[in-house]
This record gives C-alpha cells, structure tokens and sequence, in this order.
C-alpha cells in the first residue's frame, strides 16, 4: 500500500452547531490524521486538491479544519495520491485538540476549481469529479487518551472509476466506498513475498477478513452500491477488504489494517477484475495459494507463500 499527507493548519479549528454542549471544561484529546492509499491499475497520478476536513459531531456539531494553502491566491493543498509508496506516511492533521467522543461523520472537502483535480492514464490526463466536491467517510471516536492517530485510507482500486469509456471519457470519480478511517493504534502492517506469476504482470494478493473461509467463496471486486452496478452475486460470496499489487521482486503490502484474522490469497491476472461488477473469477490462481494470519495491534506480520 501507499501512504501519503500534508499538513493542515493547525490554526484552523472552529466548533459551530447550534444547540452545542461544548464548554471551556469539555475534556479534549490531540488528534492526528495521516491519508493513504492503496495504488489503482491504470493510474499513473492521481490529484486532488482538498480545502478543509469536516468532523460532525453525534449533536450536529462541526469542527473544520482549513487546510494550509499551496500558495498565495488559492485555498486548497494539492496532492498526487501516488507521491508515497510502501508504509512511507505523513500527517496531514497533527496534534490538534477537538472535544473528545463519538464523531458520526468526517467530510473530505475538494476545491470546484478548474484543473486542479485530475488523473493521469495512458491517455493522458483525465478530468477527476467529485460529486458535490465532498466525500463523507462515516464515523470514529476520539477517546481520552492524551493523542489518538487516525489513518484515512483509499484504496483506490475501489474508489476510483472511469465514467463512459476511452472512447467515450465522462471523466474519473472519487466514490467513498473502499476509503476507511482507522485507528493506527488498533492497526497493523501485513507484508506477503510470494513468486511472481509466469501468466502476466498483473500480480495481485486479495485479503479477506476471517479465518476458514470456504475457498469456492473466495469473490473478486465489486461494488454493488455503484450506480452502474449489474450483477448477479452468487449467494454466500465473501467480498475482499482489500487487494494489493506485486512490486518486481514479488513483495506485496497492506498498512493500517485492521487487526484481527485474515485469509490471504494469490491471484495472477489481477488486471481481468472489474472493481464494480462481479466478474465470478477463480482466486486463488494458481489453486491452493491461500494462507492466513493473525494481525496484532501495531505489528508487522509476513507471509512468504514459498514456505
């Protein structure tokens, strides 16, 4: 996976609402947010330019952080999702104190200006849309702990998707499904070498949650909240949390998982899975290259599928 971040001002925190139970004794925490992602297929860039994460508190309270402009005249930060690989990372929010409890919404805001939100493929550069220039990615809580750290993570072979086609481009979107808050100190990093597949280069790992998983289960991508979604999902399919591509020497990485039991298995044409509809492929591929984990808070774990 791919970690990056910015900094946010930290001067820019107001709490507004009516009917507000905030006070000069409510107990507050630090907080810190990092934005990661997990790299798509055909991207070479992905660019987005944000001007303020929104937190919405359980009584309809807001906190609103305005980002650290690029430069004179502009009020966004610009950043290419794809600058960061590996566990690289880098805040984007740092110890700033918000009331502490539970939080029913956080709301990424991205720029309406022109240009400033893109992908780049092999066919150049492509328009990236945002649908109401706002992503809302649900809820979290801030405990009293003295400093919490939250990762938001796109895994953007999930979120991102072309509109129409290449003959047709109606642009890229940015979806909220497949981008998650998690909590680092109930995260952990996974690592998987295996051989790299003599079929083609698109070499991928798929990471399901649980153990003893039914094999002939085991599903591809698919997104069955999408407005073009068509597909027939046979009963029982167990859906991947997340998949990951093979690096040259056959290495491949999830950070900020959620702990707990994972199946992990291997697939060589990861390139013939469609992230929206449900394509009934065969994973694993080869047969019988599945293995599992257990993932435990602030650990790093490896699987090496050639012992």
């Amino acid at each position: 996976m791919k970690y990056l971040a910015a900094v946010l001002a930290t001067s820019a925190l107001i709490l507004t609402g009516c009917g507000s139970d905030s006070s000069d004794s409510e107990k507050t925490a630090n907080v810190s947010f990092a934005v990661s992602d997990a790299p798509v297929d055909e991207a070479e860039s992905v660019t987005i330019a944000f001007t303020q994460v929104e937190l919405i508190r359980q009584n309809g309270e807001r906190v609103l952080l305005n980002v650290e402009p690029d430069s004179p005249g502009v009020d966004y930060q610009q950043l290419d999702l794809l600058d960061y690989q590996g566990s690289d990372s880098e805040l984007i929010i740092t110890q700033q104190p918000i009331p502490v409890g539970e939080y029913k919404n956080l709301i990424l805001h991205i720029s309406d200006d022109s240009n400033v939100n893109f992908v780049v493929d092999a066919q150049g550069t492509q328009p990236l849309k945002q649908p109401s220039n706002k992503l809302q990615l649900g809820g979290f809580t801030v405990s009293e702990d003295a400093t919490q750290a939250f990762t938001i993570e796109f895994d953007l072979r999930k979120s991102l998707v072309m509109r129409g086609n290449q003959n047709n481009n109606n642009g890229y979107i940015l979806k909220p499904h497949g981008v998650t808050i998690v909590d680092n100190e109930k995260a952990a990093t996974l690592k998987v070498t295996a051989p790299v597949c003599a079929l083609k280069d698109a070499n991928f790992v798929y990471l399901y949650q649980g153990k003893s998983l039914d094999q002939g289960k085991l599903a591809d991508l698919y997104d069955q909240e999408d407005e073009e979604f068509s597909s027939d999902v046979p009963e029982g399919t167990i859906a991947p949390y997340a998949t990951a591509e093979a690096n040259i020497s056959g290495e491949y990485e999830f950070g900020f998982l959620p702990t707990g039991d994972y199946t992990i298995a291997l697939y060589c044409n990861g390139s013939d899975d469609d992230s929206i509809q449900y394509d009934g492929l065969t994973i694993p591929q080869p047969a019988g290259k599945v293995k599992e984990a257990t993932l435990v808070n602030g650990d790093v774990t490896t699987v090496d599928f050639a012992i």
